[in-house]
Formats: structure tokens, sequence, C-alpha cells
């Protein structure tokens, strides 16, 4: 490839890209470092920035995924404890961890450089998606209350009432920021450190070009590192170079997966792999919704129990405004107490009907309505929902499953406006800006 700028050896030798720059001087840097700085001789690194964006997240059909927990376990080369990987990750990364330790001792690695390269510790690894992401709701259900005028609180009586008004708010927010978790995995919030597949050697500053060139790239053994890392089956990552990525169905990885069999006793490879270290995100899409409403209306009358309606007194006819207790909420003077809400009470508020079709009203929004929603798709979704062609689903599954199917392929890129602008303080470049649609059939075949 042909780099963009002239740069010059000292440009390539001090390399100094980092969020405090501006943006003329920080585009140089990134442009500087994506084209120059790593080492073009050695095995091709996993690029997550400007790549492959979605290396762990999707399965080769482009659903979005979540590691299963049952098959996370702690890392032993560890520097502090309860750091989990999947399981034939933690077995390469101990194999590896200790041929790096004998290539020190042999005299093969030099003590001169990073002792993080010879002296291998685990200092992230798994990252629970799912914790951000209920973070994420929270942020949502906050956006709503305070964007709704008074008014409009005193509609919401009860479940039902908040159930239409909450799911129309979140409607509209899922055409700027994905709502549903399929989506919203997606965005660049997250990374492969979600995904099980990772291990970072370093907490080092990511946004710091002149921290990874001196303390890893320019390092004496970093050749040695990326090399051995390959035969164990991981991937350097180009923007981040202390983190360690499974090269996912490479002959190194493939050997280290088929030391263990799934549930139906089959040895774990490429065929299989997906369906048993992963959970597809659609299969739960939808109770995730229903609990969100329920636990946000709940969170709603703790802090509202009351509404205001006007009502004509029975002597003047002039009308006065009177407090009222909404459905299932608390006198004050009890709100210490648990809200409860009647499994009944719920599942008529939020019927199956409700919850898929404002799933597949939130899918065709994120999607930017890539795919209009005609009456005829909904009377095919209650086909589905009545047939359930999968018996391994539940009616609401199968629906979820087809509604996935129509939209997996427009999925956002990784540029996205957010509600709250914290967040953004935790991205590396961190830069604001609309989403964009892509329809990206093929992008499977470029991650694995």
């Amino acid at each position: 490839m042909t780099d963009t700028f002239p740069y010059t050896s000292f440009d390539r030798q001090n390399p100094a890209g980092s969020n405090a720059l501006d943006s003329l001087a920080m585009y140089f840097q990134r442009l500087l470092y994506k084209e120059a700085i790593y080492p073009a001789n050695l095995f091709m690194p996993l690029d997550t920035w400007y790549d492959k964006l979605y290396y762990g997240r999707v399965d080769q059909l482009q659903n979005t995924i979540i590691a299963d927990l049952d098959n996370l376990v702690t890392i032993p080369t560890a520097a502090k404890p309860n750091l989990f990987a999947l399981n034939f990750v933690v077995d390469a990364f101990e194999d590896f961890s200790s041929h790096m330790k004998n290539a020190r001792i042999v005299g093969v690695l030099t003590d001169e450089g990073n002792n993080k390269i010879y002296d291998m510790k685990a200092y992230r690894a798994y990252e629970d998606p799912t914790a951000l992401y209920d973070n994420y709701l929270q942020t949502l259900y906050t956006t709503f209350v305070q964007s709704s005028l008074l008014e409009a609180q005193n509609q919401l009586i009860d479940l039902k009432s908040f159930a239409i008004a909450y799911v129309a708010f979140l409607k509209k927010t899922a055409s700027l920021v994905p709502v549903t978790k399929s989506g919203y995995l997606l965005t660049n919030l997250f990374s492969v450190m979600n995904s099980g597949l990772s291990i970072a050697l370093d907490r080092g500053p990511a946004e710091n070009d002149e921290y990874k060139y001196d303390n890893w790239i320019n390092d004496p053994n970093f050749t040695f590192y990326v090399r051995s890392a390959k035969k164990f089956g991981f991937t350097v990552n180009k923007n981040i170079p202390w983190i360690l990525t499974v090269d996912l169905f490479s002959n190194a990885s493939l050997k280290y997966m088929r030391n263990y069999i799934n549930g139906n006793q089959q040895v774990i490879d490429e065929t299989n792999f997906f369906d048993t270290y992963y959970q597809k995100t659609y299969l739960t899409d939808v109770a995730d919704l229903k609990n969100f409403i329920v636990n946000s209306y709940k969170e709603y009358i703790k802090a509202n129990p009351y509404y205001e309606k006007e009502v004509r007194q029975r002597n003047c006819g002039k009308f006065q405004t009177k407090s009222f207790l909404r459905a299932h909420a608390q006198d004050p003077s009890d709100r210490d107490l648990p809200v409860i809400i009647p499994e009944m009470v719920v599942n008529q508020a939020l019927s199956d009907k409700f919850l898929v079709d404002a799933y597949l009203d939130l899918r065709g929004a994120e999607s930017q309505d890539a795919l209009p929603i005609s009456q005829k798709l909904r009377v095919e979704l209650a086909n589905i929902y009545a047939l359930k062609p999968d018996r391994t689903l539940s009616s609401v599954q199968n629906a979820s499953a087809y509604i996935n199917l129509l939209y997996r392929d427009f999925i956002y890129t990784v540029d996205y406006l957010f509600l709250n602008e914290n967040l953004l303080q935790q991205l590396v470049d961190n830069q604001a800006r609309t989403g964009k649609i892509a329809t990206v059939g093929s992008i499977v075949q470029q991650l694995y």
C-alpha cells in the first residue's frame, strides 16, 4: 500500500498519536501509525479499528453473538485474580506464556526488552458486554423520563400505557442509535475484549502511539513475540499490540479447540464452534425488551408514584386537579417495599404480539428502514409465531429468528451519535458521528 504522506525516518521512529491532538495532527498521526509503524515483514496483525471491526461479535451467518458464560474459565497466569477467557483460549495462552519464559531462560530473548513480553501475564481478558448494555439501557430510561413533558407523564397510569409511550420513544431512538442488544453490541463501545477470545498483556494507553512504539513495537523481542503468537494460535492486535486474539480456525487454534467436545459429544471445530461457545442475541432480545420495560416501569413508579388528573367537582361543575396513585405504585410511606406486578398483569400489558411488533419496529428503525415493514410482513410473522417451524424454539423466538434473518445484513458501521456524550470519553478515537448502514453480507468472509 502506498503511504498517504511522505513520512520521514523521524516520523516513523517517533509516532505521537493521541487523543490530545488537534484534528489535523491526529489525522496525520493516525494515518502514520496505520500505514507505516507496524512492521510489514511480520504476520498480518488483527486490525479491529479499521478492518475486522466485528471480529468475535458476529458468527459465520452474521448473527450478533455473545459468549456463553459456561465456557469461560479463569486464567492461571494473570496479574490479578478473576480474569476469564474461553477454555481453549486459556489453554493456548498458558502454553504460549510458558514458551516465552523458556525462551528467555535459554537466551533466545534478551532481558533488555519489555518484561511483559517475556514474562507474560494477563492484565485484561473477558469483559461482560451485558453489563455495558444494561448501563446503556439505564441511560435510555433516564433520557425518556427527562424528555417527557408533565402532561405526557400524567398519561402513564399503568404498565400498559407506560409501555406504549416507552416503545414509541425507543423506536425514535433506534433510528439514531441501536436499542436492541443485537444492534448495540456492534457499536464501538464494544471490542474483541467482550468476546472471550482476547487477552491483554498490558493496561497501557491504547490511544498513545508513542507508548505502543517504545514499549512494544520497537522492543528487541517483538518479532519473536509475534511469530511465537502465531504458533500458539494467536494474532497480535495492530493498534493495541499487547492484545492477543485467537486466530480462529487456524491450524494452531484448531489444535486447542479440538481438545473439547460439545453437548452432542462432537469434537469442536469450525462447523460447530459458534453454536458451542456463543449464544445468538436475537433469541433473547424480546425477553430483554420485556424485562427492560417492566423494570423501567417499576423504577418510574418508585420515583413518581402519583399522576395528576382534572376531576369535575359535583357541586359547582368546576374542574380540580387531583393526584392518583399509579397502578402498582406504593404510597411514599411504603417506598422501601419492592414493587410487585403480578405476572398475569405483565403478560396482559406486554403480550407476545405487542413485544414481537415492537422488536420488528426496533430492528427496522436500527436499519434505517432498509426493509420497509408492511402489513404482509406482520401477517407472515403471526403465521410463523403460530406454526413455530423450529420446534426447539419458543413461538416468540421463532418470530425473532425471522426478524433477525431479514435485518442481520443491515448493520451499522462503527460511527455513532451517542445519547450520553460521557460514553464517548471511553473510546480510543472518540469522534461522534451519525450512524451509517452497511449491507455487509460478505463481511464474515473477511473475518473468518
